[in-house]
């Protein structure tokens, strides 16, 4: 796998492993959930550029931490369904490209009109997430790792493009308000500990600035 390094929240930086290959990623422990929208955008746009080299994983994967067999886990975003490998010790989870895609909600799954459409014209697909074969005359989600049919709709992907450039900018902005806010915490703060002296504790002192806060609300 290849190491590649992308922005976390709070300053840190998620240094995850990828496999071109096929076409997966590695998270350690919770990684994924520490991912800024910049962070998000650009994965996507790695998985765009990279979309004819994989080939989705074979067997059951092992962890690359202790090696144990990873555990089939499904999980759900909104009312997306997706799903991952997971190490039963907690090192992290092995996710397909798809899956990540339905995770941060750029897929979702077909509806019955768009399914109905499909099978006129197409009987056999292949899942996106693990490769298996899917007859659509029969079913429509994956028989082997659970996966419902989806698409990548465009409108969809516009949208959640447009929420993450939105939520990186608000990230990477400076509000000019905010040495003046400092400020006044610390104005308040230092008058709670005034305080302290004529007051029986910390909460009482706490609750009696809270009470101040509100009435000049």
């Amino acid at each position: 796998m290849t190491q590649l390094s992308v922005d976390g929240h709070y300053g840190r930086t998620v240094g995850l492993d990828l496999c071109h290959a096929c076409g997966a990623f590695w998270f350690d422990v919770d990684e994924s959930l520490a991912l800024t929208p910049g962070a998000i955008l650009r994965l996507f746009t790695l998985i765009a550029e990279r979309q004819g080299d994989r080939r989705p994983p074979s067997g059951v994967p092992s962890c690359p931490r202790c090696r144990h067999a990873l555990a089939l886990t499904a999980d759900m975003q909104r009312n997306v369904r997706f799903s991952y490998w997971r190490c039963r010790a907690d090192h992290g989870r092995f996710v397909t490209f798809a899956e990540f895609l339905r995770e941060k909600n750029f897929v979702r799954p077909l509806s019955a009109p768009e399914l109905a459409r499909l099978r006129a014209s197409v009987k056999m697909i292949h899942c996106s997430s693990c490769g298996a074969p899917i007859d659509l005359e029969h079913t429509s989600t994956c028989g082997y790792c659970r996966a419902p049919v989806s698409m990548l709709d465009a409108g969809q992907v516009e949208k959640v493009v447009a929420q993450l450039r939105q939520a990186e900018t608000a990230r990477q902005t400076v509000d000019p308000t905010l040495p003046m806010r400092l400020m006044a915490d610390r104005l308040h703060v230092e008058r709670l500990f005034q305080g302290l002296e004529r007051s029986p504790g910390l909460i009482e002192a706490g609750l009696a600035t809270v009470a101040e806060l509100l009435g000049e609300a």
